[in-house]
């Protein structure tokens, strides 16, 4: 059964859009397939207006912006969440009941691909630098094997997850970001990917008893590629993974390679590591050397990820919006401070399910001041953080806000770093928005 024959006549729900409308192009797909589309999101209509003017004119039948009504849901074929919204969500209740099917676009995606390949990227940071990394060269290898296709599986990419079931096929090759909720969900579904390229070991809350997992169904034939630290770690745990471990260090990128964005020291010291983990991935897919090298010499740092916005009276301003965990922020620290006291740190945001208390216990060797934005996330945590010794905690109303006060505590030759460890909250919808007011905030100084 193809997926248009699969999906046609199917009373279908789709609840949220996606922070900056990656599901449109899902809902688009599911429309054209012949299924009867229902949008509901908590955004209000006006936020959504022109993602709702597209998708009305390729046929949809339904929306309901600002509430989810409980009811709405008990009659349908099909549930489709997108990552806003967890299983646990008060709304789908009556759903679970009635047994009516709940997916996520990846989980849907596997039950209704033909068999593929399956490169997953996961771990707390680096997921979507190396994916930047990785991408051109697995396309390269996949053009070079005429017949094979490639598709990359990404939350946040505009391209959709569904859309690509128009034309996967048996053998293809799917380079994946696994973020954390998923990777509970491809264990539940006895998935693993063929090839697991670990940054670092999965955070709390990506699992139940091992951060390793997900890798339960891998065979002897399958591989892992991971640090030192990450491997050692699976060592730690009775169930040892059956594939094979490689091991991957900076120094695998031969010396007379130019990289002049992928530096030994500095700031941005761990895009050598993500490049590293790039490159034995692309090796195992017999990727060209030459072609491995032009393409890291020719990748230039992501916006959003310990980017240097501007230098203004002697003090730096980082951009690090993407960080959304513990181990995000203390890595832009690691790089930004070195050992020295002296970055004032912009940090808050929407609830995860990080553990901060590492990140607590080490703040003060190397921030000297920490400005709150707002948000389910800073206001759990605000009591802890005021408790943390020879540290001074300041509160702002906004981004703008915090980025003033953050200049006003900052001395000559300090950093300021905008690194939320949190989702985006309130009205930054995403953290490209936040990324973009603190860009903006700092230009306007």
């Amino acid at each position: 059964m193809t997926s248009r024959d699969y999906f046609k006549g199917k009373r279908i729900a789709v609840i949220g859009l996606g922070p900056n409308g990656e599901m449109v192009e899902d809902v688009s797909f599911l429309i054209k397939a012949g299924a009867l589309v229902g949008i509901y999101d908590l955004k209000s209509e006006a936020r959504l207006k022109n993602h709702l003017v597209n998708l009305r004119n390729v046929g949809l039948a339904n929306y309901v912006c600002g509430s989810i009504p409980e009811d709405d849901l008990l009659d349908m074929d099909l549930i489709v969440l997108s990552h806003e919204y967890p299983r646990e969500s008060s709304f789908l209740k009556g759903a679970k009941e009635k047994k009516v099917p709940i997916e996520y676009p990846e989980t849907l995606f596997f039950r209704r691909a033909p068999p593929v390949t399956v490169v997953g990227v996961m771990g707390e940071c680096g997921k979507t630098t190396v994916i930047s990394m990785l991408e051109p060269m697995l396309r390269a290898a996949c053009k070079a094997e005429k017949g094979q296709g490639f598709f990359v599986i990404d939350p946040e990419s505009d391209e959709g997850i569904l859309a690509h079931l128009k034309k996967v096929k048996s053998g293809d090759l799917v380079l994946m970001r696994v973020v954390d909720p998923i990777m509970r969900e491809l264990y539940a579904l006895r998935i693993s990917p063929q090839v697991a390229v670990f940054t670092t070991i999965p955070a709390k809350g990506s699992y139940d008893e091992s951060p390793f997992e997900i890798l339960a169904y891998q065979t002897f034939n399958n591989f892992i590629i991971a640090s030192d630290e990450v491997i050692d770690a699976t060592r730690r745990y009775k169930e040892l993974p059956r594939g094979k471990m490689l091991r991957t260090k900076p120094t695998i990128i031969p010396t007379d390679w130019e990289l002049k964005n992928i530096s030994h020291t500095g700031t941005r010291r761990h895009d050598r590591d993500n490049a590293a983990l790039a490159l034995q991935a692309a090796q195992l897919f017999k990727v060209d050397e030459e072609v491995s090298r032009r393409i890291l010499q020719s990748w230039k740092p992501l916006h959003g990820r310990l980017e240097l916005v501007k230098k203004f009276k002697n003090v730096d301003f980082y951009n690090d919006a993407a960080s959304l965990n513990s181990s995000s922020t203390l890595v832009a620290l690691q790089s930004v401070a070195g050992s020295e006291k002296s970055t004032v740190l912009i940090f808050g945001g929407a609830q995860t399910m990080s553990d901060y208390r590492s990140l607590y216990s080490l703040l003060p060797q190397y921030v000297r001041a920490v400005v709150l934005v707002p948000g389910s996330g800073t206001l759990r945590e605000r009591q802890v953080l005021n408790q943390i010794e020879d540290l001074e905690i300041i509160s702002a109303r906004s981004i703008e806000e915090a980025t003033q006060l953050a200049f006003e505590r900052a001395k000559k030759g300090d950093k300021v770093v905008f690194s939320p460890g949190f989702e985006a909250a309130g009205i930054d919808a995403s953290r490209k928005e936040r990324s973009e007011r603190f860009v903006k905030a700092v230009r306007g100084l």
